[in-house]
């Protein structure tokens, strides 16, 4: 089917959201961003602006100000003075003034006691925009894998997924005091249950890491135990792009492919391997295998 004209506008300008992720660190014209759209440089801002109901300037601050609000929370051997750099402001007052204005709180304030609650709040629009316009990157098959016996420690996180910021903070920080640095030692997201049909109280997800590591007793009060990751048969499905359509994927795993492989799902969860992490890179190269053990 040919493509419409409204999808050909919406693809050029999906363009440009890809673009503002991948080079936010530094000066983002107008005339640049119209370039990559193909688009009038006298009419882009309007036809942005029509489109997602923000303007572009405000789109890229907004895309600056939350990598640096992630980098505050998940990146504390950063100074803010570097957070302030990469955000594209000269120097760290201005950057705080910016900051305090769209959360209340100064840089240091918020990376030592966040709002979890409402801390996403001042991105709703961000989310609105990348939901609608970035596109799941997924393989165009599923891969059967054989997945070997995989022993991590791992930490729950139960109640609101709002606060699941909180536990990958607490999560980091033993990781980094065990020397279990991502590039060396596989992180993986357990899915024990679907937060869509689930009360938030009674939400949970496993955050594990591979190690070998015995847990001392003050690991165990922090709240990891070992946790064996089966071996077996597993669908896999790479996902590329934001966790905001990381369920999309594995909705279309079980609705699209599961239905006609012949395959029964096996007795243990869903598993999200983390691949390539945001805000280490753009949001839309993250990289996430979704792993669905089989019967």
């Amino acid at each position: 089917m040919p493509e419409s004209p409204q999808d050909h506008l919406q693809n050029r300008f999906a363009r440009v959201i890809a673009h503002i992720d991948d080079n936010a660190d530094r000066p983002l014209g107008l005339a640049e961003l119209a370039g990559v759209a193909a688009y009038s440089p006298f009419h882009f801002h309007r036809q942005f602006a029509a489109l997602f109901d923000i303007s572009a300037t405000k789109y890229v601050r907004l895309v600056r100000m939350r990598r640096a609000a992630n980098s505050l929370l998940f990146r504390k051997d950063i100074p803010v003075t570097d957070i302030a750099f990469d955000a594209g402001f000269e120097n760290a007052e201005s950057f705080s003034r910016a900051f305090r204005k769209l959360h209340d709180q100064s840089p240091s304030d918020f990376r030592n006691h966040p709002d979890w609650d409402n801390w996403q709040a001042p991105y709703a629009k961000l989310q609105q925009v990348r939901r609608d316009t970035m596109t799941n990157e997924v393989t165009s098959s599923v891969t059967i894998i054989d997945f070997p016996e995989t022993r991590t420690a791992c930490m729950d996180h139960i109640g609101p997924p709002a606060r699941i910021g909180e536990t990958i903070q607490r999560f980091i920080a033993w990781r980094k005091i065990h020397h279990l640095h991502p590039s060396k030692h596989a992180t993986f997201n357990i899915v024990w249950c679907n937060p869509d049909d689930t009360p938030p109280d009674a939400f949970r997800m496993g955050l594990a890491v591979v190690t070998d590591q015995e847990l001392s007793e003050e690991d165990k009060q922090k709240g990891l135990y070992v946790q064996t990751l089966p071996a077996g048969r597993y669908a896999k499905l790479r996902h590329i792009g934001s966790d905001q359509t990381l369920g999309d994927s594995a909705l279309s795993l079980y609705r699209d492919w599961l239905p006609q492989s012949g395959e029964t799902p096996g007795d243990f969860p869903l598993i999200f391997q983390r691949i390539a992490f945001y805000p280490d890179v753009a949001e839309h190269e993250a990289i996430t295998d979704i792993l669905l053990p089989l019967a």
